[in-house]
Formats: structure tokens, sequence, C-alpha cells
């Protein structure tokens, strides 16, 4: 497994990660055993949500006992401080601990969304105070549009951000240079194109190969999932010409379908 600094954070991180939602799909039993796999393949970042349903639960009971094996990151949609506030002690609870190292701002995109989140009784402000009681570590915030993302990058306290890319949606590319300049950490969701492409290999060296992204977060509940995608961060080496011709089919195939 390869390791990346988190951005500002410091955070040593797996450059493969679990996106927690499809935990939902599974049982409590079943997601133990795919966090004692994690922790053998190196893997040792989690991301879930307080609107995927179960996960956060699911996930602080697998947790039992191996807590000091993941940095556990989550998010909340809420906007101003007093349901942050709640979201926190909620997901503190879920998740079976006394502090959560990266709790982000979940699909923040309008401008009243930034208004409210970083005004004095806003949800960062609610963030920033978990931070200070040692219930949060660090702050990060989730997008899906440019524009969000780049007004995201204009908050020094925001240290991570996680925006979708993969083979067909590169359109934060830009703005990861931008990021890792500022150093702050980038996690790449949907790395599958949200299921479209197939071989899960090549999505993931494809992310891989750019340095200004930290961690991809590809959806896992099986145990093979979690072996393949852990096997492509151990091949070594650039794309090949075989592998970039791979991805113009992809691009091809998919670009049709719209």
């Amino acid at each position: 497994m390869k390791y990346r600094t988190l951005g500002k954070t410091g955070l040593n991180v797996s450059v493969v990660g679990l996106g927690g939602i499809p935990v939902q799909r599974i049982t409590p039993e079943k997601t133990r055993e795919l966090l004692e796999r994690l922790v053998q393949l190196g893997v040792n970042f989690i991301d879930t949500a307080r609107g995927y349903t179960v996960s956060e639960e699911y996930l602080g009971a697998a947790l039992e006992g191996m807590r000091d094996k993941f940095y556990l990151a989550t998010k909340s949609m809420s906007r101003d401080y007093e349901h942050m506030a709640a979201d926190v002690e909620t997901s503190l609870s879920n998740l079976r601990t006394d502090h959560i190292d990266l709790y982000q701002l979940h699909n923040i995109k309008t401008q009243a969304d930034f208004e409210l989140a970083f005004s004095d009784k806003g949800a960062v402000a609610a963030l920033k105070d978990a931070v200070k009681a040692g219930k949060v570590r660090h702050i990060g915030a989730t997008a899906h549009s440019v524009d969000a993302l780049a007004e995201l990058l204009r908050h020094p306290e925001i240290e991570t951000v996680m925006f979708p890319y993969n083979i067909v949606e590169n359109q934060g590319e830009a703005l990861f240079a931008q990021a890792k300049l500022q150093n702050v950490g980038v996690i790449v969701m949907k790395p599958m194109a949200g299921g479209s492409i197939e071989d899960g290999t090549l999505a993931m060296r494809y992310i891989f190969q750019n340095e200004n992204c930290t961690v991809a977060i590809p959806g896992m509940a099986e145990l093979a999932e979690a072996e393949e995608n852990a096997a492509a961060a151990g091949i070594e080496g650039p794309l090949t010409e075989d592998e970039l011709a791979r991805i113009e089919t992809i691009r091809e195939q998919l670009s049709g379908r719209g």
C-alpha cells in the first residue's frame, strides 16, 4: 500500500480508502470482516456520513478494538451551528469513538449554503468548537460542482476537499493542483463513475497517477473489491500504452451514452 499526506491535516493516509455507502447493504458482521481485511491490506482511511442510513452504526460496531487502525471521516448536511453540533454528537455515538479525525460539510453547493455555513452561527463554527473540545481533529468539505470547489478553496478553515474524479470526469483537475499548492488534501469520490467503469484496477490506476489526489474512496462491501483496489495501489510505474488506449475507449463508450 502507498501512503500520502492528507494536506495540512498531516495525516498519513493510504491512497485507497473505504467509501462507506455500500456498508448500508451488508451486516455489522460482514462490515467487521471487511475492516479486518482492510487492515491486512494496509488501508487506514474510512469515509462515511450521517446521511448513509446505518453506515455509521455498522462501522462503529465493526471498529470495536480496531479504532486505532483507521483515520475516521464522516460528514453532515447541516449548515447551522445547532444542527451541526448535534450531528457531531450523533456521529461520535454511532461510531463509538471519542474523536473523529475529519468532519466534513457534506455536498455544499449554493451561495446560501456558504453564507450560513461560514457565518458566526454556522456549521463551521460548530466544527471549530468541536476541534477545541477534542471531538473533531480536522475540518473538510465535499462538493460536486467546480464553482463550489473553487469557493471552498477560498476558506482557510477547510483542510480537505472531496470531489468526483475518474476517467470520464476530470473537471476538477486544475483545482486539485490549486489545492495542492494550498496544502489542502484531495479526497476522490466516485472513482468508478458511479459504477459505469467496470475495470476497477484501471480506474484506480488512473487516479493514482495524479499526485494532486491524496486518497480515493471507492465504495466497498465485498472482500474481493477491497483486494482489487488495494492491488491496484501496488502496481508500480506510469500507465502503459495499453492502459492509455483502454482509457480512451472507456471515454468514448461512456460519452456516447450521453
